[in-house]
């Protein structure tokens, strides 16, 4: 455990500045040179000069720096690198600016950094997702016959049965030593473009592994449980492998997910060729699907053909449901990073087991609203979504339980 001294500021020895810093902090928050100028007192002049190496950060700069981005001063001392767009998961649309684009690698990375720094402190030697490389495929063709017993396999590797609903994806996954953890990029600054709802890295060679994913209540929780699933389908299929199409890569992850979320043999058993929408209800309920997915999973097994496959998503758009349908599901929170960070830096007071947010941001070198938006909430274990979320603008330095 880190130690904390009496204010909850963290020791830690001081480290020569990183200027590429700058840029990355520019990335997540989208701003521009002239803005970050204005809000920090530097002439652009200097700041260009000091994002470019030219000259030398002193600890002056970095005060001003910080103050204006609301960063803790160490952030500005990490070597952290960012994940090539290359490595990640995810599908973006024609309107998708490369800012955009490397907003979400930029806060994947932090989010990956802070996730080792965890891991170190927690002293995790051995990746808990490791069982992922005994089960993934190295075979660059793929069946959809493979992917459906790979997920099969996937349900025993969780201790999960072959058949029935999955009672909680979220915690599913984070039990098997996946962290799941909402991200603000895909929700703010790339959600107008990019139609990925979640992210991950699946051949990187991280000391854990992460699914980021659409959070801020943008998505129902039928929605939210077929994109945690796709995650983990990228996770298992492309750990080793990457089709040449894009498409594909996608493909197979639906696929997955679909297999994933109702087996074959469960499929065949619930869904019949004569249903109508209406019929679709009840399934969804019991199953946590949406209709669009089961509407899509009764096509690929083949008993809808393509033309009542069609049907029912014509139906689908008329009634309005392809931006919101009937029965909703509840949302699954995540835990596992809350817990991970309770774990290593929480201390026990007479008021109950509290975390300081400054000396925490500074502990890991991350803004603390970020930490807390990733960990669904740090101060309470009832959280909601857009409570977590309005407190990112409220930027909060203080003690909580």
């Amino acid at each position: 455990m880190s130690t904390f001294n009496p204010e909850g500021i963290a020791l830690k020895q001081r480290l020569a500045f990183n200027p590429e810093r700058i840029a990355l902090a520019r990335r997540l928050e989208g701003v521009t040179q002239k803005e970050l100028s204005t809000r920090s007192g530097l002439s652009q002049a200097k700041l260009s000069k000091l994002q470019n190496g030219i000259i030398s950060f002193n600890e002056s700069d970095v005060v001003k720096l910080s103050g204006a981005l609301d960063y803790p001063i160490s952030y500005f001392e990490e070597s952290g690198t960012v994940i090539p767009l290359s490595e990640l998961t995810y599908r973006k649309t024609s309107r998708s600016s490369m800012g955009e684009l490397n907003s979400v690698s930029t806060e994947y990375s932090l989010l990956m950094d802070v996730i080792q720094k965890l891991c170190h402190v927690l002293k995790m030697k051995k990746n808990p997702a490791a069982w992922i490389d005994e089960i993934a495929p190295h075979e660059q063709s793929l069946s959809e016959e493979k992917i459906e017993r790979l997920a099969i396999r996937t349900r025993e590797c969780l201790g999960l049965k072959p058949d029935g609903a999955v009672p909680n994806v979220t915690r599913a996954i984070e039990r098997a030593g996946i962290i799941v953890s909402p991200m603000r990029s895909l929700n703010m600054r790339g959600g107008a473009n990019l139609t990925s709802e979640g992210v991950t890295a699946p051949s990187s060679q991280w000391h854990a592994m992460c699914i980021g994913y659409l959070g801020n209540g943008a998505l129902g929780g039928d929605r939210l449980r077929f994109t945690k699933a796709h995650e983990l389908g990228h996770l298992i299929l492309h750990r080793y492998r990457k089709p040449d199409s894009p498409q594909l890569v996608e493909r197979e992850a639906h696929i997955f997910a679909g297999a994933f979320l109702i087996s074959q043999l469960d499929a065949r058993l619930v869904l019949k060729s004569n249903l109508s929408l209406r019929d679709f209800l009840p399934i969804k309920a019991g199953w946590g699907i949406s209709i669009a997915a089961l509407i899509s999973r009764s096509h690929n097994l083949g008993i809808i053909d393509r033309q009542r496959y069609t049907s029912l998503n014509i139906q689908l758009s008329g009634k309005g449901w392809k931006k919101q349908e009937p029965v909703p599901v509840g949302i699954e929170n995540p835990l596992l990073l809350k817990q991970m960070i309770t774990s290593a830096y929480g201390f026990k007071t007479d008021q109950g087991l509290k975390i300081d947010s400054i000396g925490l941001a500074s502990e890991l070198g991350a803004p603390f609203r970020y930490l807390d938006y990733w960990s669904d909430g740090l101060d309470d274990e009832g959280m909601h979504w857009g409570i977590a979320a309005n407190r990112f603008e409220q930027r909060p330095n203080r003690m909580i339980a």
